[in-house]
């Protein structure tokens, strides 16, 4: 079985021997992955929607793991309970929609459970969150798949750390993490940074203190 590189990534970040939960798992790709691999000896595979079950449910028949992979009807993490997995991953979805899933139900988060989050948008928001509720981010990677680079977010519940301003903006450890990503992955930033700033700098609105925040944050890169 073969994952995209995004997803293969995040198997590679997960334990060895680890429980894991995928939130949002549509078709369980991920953890039937983890199961045949090696990776996990049972997993969980959540979904808030029938239909996403339902095509999980013909991936693990398929590569005859269903014994190991437990399907349940979840909205988020509401049907998992505190310690049952090592790994929670939410993957695919918006920082924003991740952090209420997260902030929903902070009682199934127990201390030291490992979570593996790919925000599509908002990462910046949501690094904000994990540190201010007390689950800090711990590393941070990226993972190119076609033109698009992606962040993986890996943050410990119960975790405290007062984070610096380029662990919110850039990502912790992710320079040392992903060398090979991080030039495409700054130019990208970059980009959309300079284009704002230089959209500002031709307003005619006082947009001065936008702007000095704004190259302040260019100058991290």
């Amino acid at each position: 079985m073969e994952l995209t590189p995004r997803l293969k990534k995040i198997s590679e970040l997960i334990p060895k021997g680890s429980v894991v939960a995928d939130i949002g798992t549509d078709h369980a790709y991920l953890p039937t992955y983890c199961l045949l691999s090696g990776i996990s000896p049972r997993a969980f595979a959540m979904d808030v929607n029938q239909g996403p079950l339902d095509r999980a449910r013909d991936t693990v028949d398929k590569y005859g793991v269903a014994d190991r992979v437990e399907l349940r009807l979840s909205d988020g993490i509401a049907g998992l309970s505190p310690g049952e997995a090592d790994v929670i991953v939410i993957a695919g979805m918006g920082g924003l929609l991740i952090q209420n899933i997260l902030s929903a139900h902070p009682d199934v988060l127990k201390e030291g459970t490992l979570l593996i989050l790919q925000p599509m948008l908002a990462q910046k928001e949501l690094r904000e969150y994990l540190y201010s509720s007390g689950n800090a981010v711990t590393d941070e990677y990226l993972a190119v798949e076609g033109n698009k680079v992606y962040n993986i977010i890996l943050a410990r519940a119960g975790l405290k750390y007062t984070p610096t301003p380029e662990d919110i903006t850039i990502g912790r450890n992710i320079r040392r993490n992903s060398p090979e990503c991080f030039d495409a992955y700054r130019d990208k930033h970059t980009g959309i940074l300079n284009k704002i700033i230089s959209g500002y700098k031709k307003s005619s609105n006082d947009d001065t203190d936008k702007i000095l925040s704004l190259e302040r944050e260019l100058k991290m890169w």
